[in-house]
Parts: C-alpha cells; structure tokens; sequence
C-alpha cells in the first residue's frame, strides 16, 4: 500500500509539473508584445467619431475628417499640432473648413504647406445618395461613394483661419479642381506638388487617376476591373502606393505601380504593377515611411472587429505587426521625418473612434 501510495503520488507530482510547465508555456506565448509606439496620446475628442488625419510638411497642422456630434455625415476640420520632446502632443481646438449640409472626407496638405486639398459634396449634395458604398460583407467597416463628391484646393489656408472664432465655420470649398457626376476623393499630392493622385468611379469600378495640381489633364492609371483607391506617392514621385479589390471578393490588397514619364517627365501612366498582399484578409490604407522602403498598412488577419498596424517592405517582404490593441487600428500615416505614427482607432474612454499620435519607435530592417 505505501509502495501504491508512494507509486501515485510521484504520477500525481510529474502531471503537476508537466501541467505547470505547459501552463508556463502558454502564458509565455499569449504575453502580449510591447507596441514599437510611444507617448501614445489622444489628439481628438468630443465627436461622434474622427479620424483619417495628415502632417502638414512643417508638422504644425493636422487634417483630419471626424463626425460632429448630433450631425450624420463627416465635415473636414484643420488644428494646429503641438509637439514638444518632454511634454504630450496636442492640437489647439480644431477648426471646421467644410460647410453645412455636405459630407467631406480626404483631406491633403501641399509640399510646400501654404495649400490644402479635400474632398466635399458642397454644392450638389444628394440626400438619395447612399450613406454607404464599399463594405466587406457582413462587417461594418463601409466608406460612401456619393456621386456628388468634387476634390477641392485652397491656397494660404493660414491666412484665411487667422481670424477664426471657436467653434466656427470657414468655409474653405471654394475652389473644386473636377466638376462631374461620378465620386472624386481619395486625393494627395506628389512629393514636388506638380500632380494629385485621387480616386475616380464608384462602388466596384473605380479607378486612380492623375491629374495636375490644377485639376487639368487627368490621366487614368489604373484599368483592370474591380475598385483601386486610397493612393499616395512614394518620396521620390515614381510609384503609387493604394488598395484594390482586383478580385471583386471584397478583399482589398495592396498594390504598387511603376509611373511612367515622357521626355519632359510628365506623368503619361503606368509600367508595372506590383501586388503586395495576396491573402484572405481586408488589408487596405497603405503609407509611405519617408525614407521609401517601408509601407505601413491595415489589416484584418485578427479579425474584422480587430484590424491591427502592419509594416512590410516596399516589396511586400517581411510583414510585422505594429499594433497589439483590441478594436480597430487603421488609416495609419507617418510624419514628414518619420518620427511620429497618426492613426485612427477606439482607444478611447468613451469607446469613439479618434485621432490618436505616437512616437514611432520600430527599428525595421530591409
């Protein structure tokens, strides 16, 4: 009996080790990996919701589109940015630039930080418009496509905000570059402000195009079927950088295109496409690092209600994740020196979606 007793409990010992080991061991692999980001801190608050923010080339401005509370659709709104080595980043009250009764989204600072571009229904706003376009099927993540939609520039936008009261309207769609009847959003300018690169069409036709920073002579880029937007240019001015449901599944992928350019080096189209994901996820809102080897992108690997930061090299290598946050991190954008992370994502006390800034901390390794 004791030989039994004694039998059993070093069986009972050796299951508790090997439980406690595994235990251990799983523990280990669900810690969860500190986040490349730091002084993470909340830019805006008291909307229903906000987001989709940009560094102006100075760093001194931000623009984002966000939700006013007690209204439906989002407005453009500009801030001065504050930030300091010792001391929280921060935005002076922000400033509303769109007027009422329009939906505005897009918005894009020149290189040369006196201009700014947005996109804005003002003027042939359509209330039969749907309220939302593309959506994965069954989640809730939608953008709209309004055919109303025209890109709008404003030059010395400064001067015109100098004498802005609080909580005030300065109605800066004043002066749209395309008049249609089909959605045009999605802009940004290349890198020496000769060209804008916007999204044209609707729904699960459109396409990118090119235009000069005029509004004139738009070129189209890209022609397979299927939707391709949120473009922006790589630091040198030659390639694009955008999403695209080439399958038509609902899956947005990433891709790059080559441009093309005459002898005078005007933009005439593209070369080559590049596709730098090609799996059975949502990745979408790819960005530029400054230095021109790395994009910064979203995606929905963990899950639709749980879209996290990913950084991959400019040919679609060595993806890393970024964030480590339950909920939505997505529309990430670095700043003009690559020090700082702007992104969208419910971080927040009161569970709205908000503008939120870091100091980008990643080392990454080509």
């Amino acid at each position: 009996m004791t030989i039994h007793r004694a039998g059993v409990t070093i069986i009972q010992m050796r299951i508790a080790i090997l439980f406690s080991l595994s235990l251990s061991s799983l523990l280990f692999a669900q810690e969860i990996p500190k986040e490349p980001l730091a002084n993470i801190t909340q830019l805006t608050s008291g909307f229903s919701r906000a987001g989709e923010g940009y560094f102006s080339p100075d760093m001194k401005w931000i623009i984002f589109q966000a939700v006013p509370q007690g209204e439906e659709h989002y407005q453009m709104y500009v801030a001065r940015l504050h930030l300091a080595e010792n001391q929280p980043a921060h935005i002076d009250p922000p400033i509303r630039i769109s007027p009422e009764n329009s939906r505005n989204t897009c918005g894009y600072f020149s290189p040369a930080g006196n201009s700014l571009i947005f996109a804005s229904t003002t003027g042939k706003e359509k209330k039969d418009d749907p309220s939302g376009g593309y959506q994965r099927q069954g989640r809730n993540y939608l953008w709209s496509f309004p055919t109303g939609m025209e890109i709008f520039r404003f030059d010395n936008f400064q001067e015109a905000l100098s004498q802005a009261k609080p909580n005030s309207i300065v109605d800066l769609a004043k002066h749209p570059l395309t008049n249609n009847d089909v959605y045009d959003a999605e802009g940004s300018f290349s890198p020496d402000g000769k060209y804008i690169c916007f999204t044209r069409g609707g729904g699960k036709d459109a396409d990118i195009y090119i235009m000069k920073s005029d509004g004139t002579n738009p070129i189209r880029i890209t022609t397979a079927p299927g939707y391709d937007g949120g473009p922006f240019f790589s630091h040198d001015g030659k390639r694009l950088v955008y999403r695209s449901d080439r399958k038509s599944n609902d899956l947005l992928q990433i891709f790059t295109a080559d441009l093309a350019f005459d002898a005078s080096g005007q933009i005439t189209g593209a070369t080559k496409e590049h596709q730098l994901t090609d799996d059975a996820n949502v990745n979408w809102g790819p960005y530029w690092h400054p230095a021109g080897k790395h994009i910064i992108y979203a995606t929905s690997a963990h899950g639709h209600a749980n879209y996290e930061l990913y950084l991959m090299n400019d040919d679609g290598t060595n993806k890393t994740r970024i964030t480590y946050k339950e909920g939505p991190d997505v529309l990430p954008v670095f700043s003009p020196d690559g020090q700082y992370l702007m992104w969208t994502t419910r971080r927040t006390a009161d569970n709205t979606t908000q503008l939120f800034l870091a100091r980008f901390t990643f080392a990454a390794q080509k």
